[in-house]
């Protein structure tokens, strides 16, 4: 009896323990079934991101002229308005590069006239008058010569008949050479005045030339010294520069990487500090490739600053980067989301969630 009753007690065990492995089996299958229906992207409705407060518009604001720092006025991080003053300068290394430039210009001015009255002032005399006068003399050389020349014809002729004496023939040849000499002599002449006259003229050439050399040197010179007074006009002439004093050019803004102290020389090749507007502060994201996709220009986006987490800001996207960045092994996408509701407690640098609607 008691063995009846031992082997009744296993297969009651047995049963059971069936029963317990088909349930699990079951419960299994329809676990396998209900993860194979569940379709996830159905269910999403915003994306999460972190971002990063940042300023659209900023300025790296670098002073290019010869100074010294008098004082620093604001400090780092400090908000400031309209005109606020941020740096007092020494603008006496300025001033006196002005001065020079201008004595250098009033110089190159003088040097400038002086070789340009040079210039007018080379010339040569005219041979129109000298040559005007040969002319005439050879001409009345010629008609003396033509007589001299008709002359000893006639005696040449008297001479053969026996009319005159071999001592007037003589004579009127010597008229004759004489006559020719003349006429010679004056061509001659004609030829010198005419070859002094070119030589003069090449050698007022090449003078003129180098005159006019130097006349356009020295315009150069006064248009790049002009160009230099102007340069250092326009280097002061900022909205930022009020007469000693770097101010703030925005109505609402924040200044860091203040690089100067006061005795400080300016460096005019690196910046002094930078400003931020902040009332162009945006929000950049970096979303991961698997969800941008989902996101589009206009998407509307909730801001959690973590600063305060009981805050909420509503923005929108816009601007999704044409290139991803690869991120601590996981590639992302980095976009941009304007706040439309911004307050004061929002600066630059702090960090927010974003949760990006994508209904």
């Amino acid at each position: 009896m008691g063995i009846v009753i031992k082997t009744k007690k296993i297969y009651v065990l047995i049963l059971i323990v069936i029963i317990s492995v088909l349930t699990m089996s079951c419960n299994d299958r329809e676990d396998e079934a209900l993860v194979q229906e569940v379709d996830l992207s159905d269910e999403l409705t915003e994306i999460e991101a972190f971002g990063i407060v940042k300023a659209a518009e900023s300025k790296d604001v670098i002073i290019d002229f010869p100074a010294k720092v008098i004082e620093l006025i604001a400090i780092e991080g400090q908000h400031l308005e309209l005109n606020d003053p941020i740096l007092t300068l020494d603008l006496s290394d300025y001033y006196n590069l002005i001065r020079d430039k201008n004595n250098e210009l009033n110089i190159a001015n003088l040097d400038y006239q002086r070789a340009n009255a040079s210039l007018k002032g080379l010339k040569i005399q005219d041979i129109d008058i000298e040559m005007e006068k040969l002319n005439s003399e050879l001409e009345l050389a010629k008609k003396v010569y033509d007589k001299a020349l008709e002359d000893h014809s006639s005696n040449q002729a008297l001479y053969n008949m026996g009319a005159i004496s071999k001592e007037m023939l003589q004579k009127s040849k010597l008229a004759l050479d004489e006559a020719h000499n003349n006429v010679a002599t004056i061509e001659y002449q004609q030829q010198l005045t005419t070859e002094k006259y070119n030589l003069e003229l090449d050698q007022l050439n090449t003078k003129q030339s180098a005159e006019r050399y130097q006349v356009s040197i020295q315009n150069e010179r006064i248009k790049q010294i002009e160009n230099s007074l102007n340069s250092l006009a326009d280097k002061i002439n900022k909205p930022y520069i009020i007469d000693n004093q770097i101010v703030s050019e925005f109505e609402n803004a924040a200044v860091y990487d203040i690089i100067y102290n006061p005795g400080s020389i300016v460096d005019t090749t690196s910046k002094a500090f930078t400003i931020v507007n902040l009332d162009s502060l945006i929000i950049e994201a970096d979303v991961v490739e698997e969800f941008i996709r989902d996101i589009q220009i206009g998407s509307s986006v909730r801001i959690v600053p973590v600063a305060d987490r009981s805050r909420e800001y509503i923005g929108k996207v816009i601007y999704i980067s044409q290139i991803a960045f690869t991120n601590n092994n996981e590639t992302e996408v980095p976009i941009r989301i304007s706040i439309d509701n911004i307050d004061s407690f929002l600066l630059p640098n702090y960090n927010v969630d974003v949760f990006i609607d994508v209904k």
